[in-house]
């Protein structure tokens, strides 16, 4: 007879040699099947690397670009499946980019899906449980062409929202 285990399983992947959960990003807010994502399943998507300058609106530059791993928000927010009821709904539809730190960068569905502004939104992403996850987090939103990056650059990203508005 094999013994019965009283713990449950663990509902996140753990930091390896670590009682430390794994970090997870939050894809939910009007959606069908929120998503909750790891620096692993962003990985198995297909990350590439991506050159990316921090440029404010008040004082340009700020030092080295970053080298970061991202992939497409895109193919994300389809994939936690807006809850659209009606053919028009997508123009009443935001989606909010958030912070552990409360920093929150907005964009309207129109931007993402039918401008050349959304092909460059993504999420980047420091490997599970890296020493660099202290400074920048876990996952950051960083929009690539924007003329200046920094206002919608979300370091510490822990949920992108789709917000029905009316």
């Amino acid at each position: 007879m094999q013994a019965l285990s009283l713990t449950p399983p663990s509902p996140t992947p753990r930091c390896p040699g670590s009682a430390v959960e794994a970090p997870q990003l939050i894809v939910g807010g009007w959606v069908r099947q929120p998503l909750q994502l790891d620096a692993r399943a962003l990985l198995a998507r297909g990350a590439e690397a991506v050159t990316f300058p921090v440029v404010c609106m008040f004082d340009g530059d700020h030092g080295q670009p970053l080298q970061l791993q991202a992939v497409p928000l895109l193919p994300l927010i389809e994939q936690a499946q807006p809850a659209f009821e009606h053919r028009t709904d997508f123009k009443r539809v935001a989606v909010v980019a958030e912070s552990s730190e409360g920093y929150r960068a907005l964009f309207s569905w129109n931007e993402l899906f039918n401008t050349p502004v959304g092909a460059g939104v993504m999420v980047a992403f420091e490997p599970s449980c890296s020493p660099d996850i202290e400074r920048r987090g876990a996952f950051a939103l960083i929009s690539r062409h924007d003329w200046h990056t920094g206002p919608r650059y979300v370091r510490h990203l822990a949920m992108v929202e789709v917000v029905k508005l009316w």
